[in-house]
């Protein structure tokens, strides 16, 4: 039985924290799973046809259980591309307040 990659790949929340000098900053805190580790992480506007540049920089790996978070310029709906290394995708709808 495949499962999806949502189900298998990750925890995400998205928060907000303020900070003193810049206002407030916008973040989606993203989890690998714990048996899969994650080659790509893309960001865009809920809806947009295409995805912004790999977050995870110059061949980086977000090793399983490991985190990071992803700076988003304001709140509101994103999607997030997820590539394992393994080759398997999924595009999940995150809600940022």
């Amino acid at each position: 039985m495949r499962r999806s990659l949502s189900l298998l790949l990750l925890s995400l929340v998205a928060v907000f924290s303020i900070s003193a000098c810049s206002g407030v900053t916008h973040k989606i805190n993203v989890t690998a799973p714990q048996d899969a580790d994650l080659c790509g992480l893309y960001v865009s506007a809920g809806g947009a046809d295409a995805f912004g540049e790999n977050n995870l920089k110059d061949g980086a790996v977000l090793a399983a259980k490991e985190s990071t978070s992803i700076v988003v310029e304001t709140g509101g709906n994103y999607d997030l591309k997820l590539e394992t290394c393994d080759g398997r995708e999924e595009v999940v709808p995150v809600a940022v307040p």
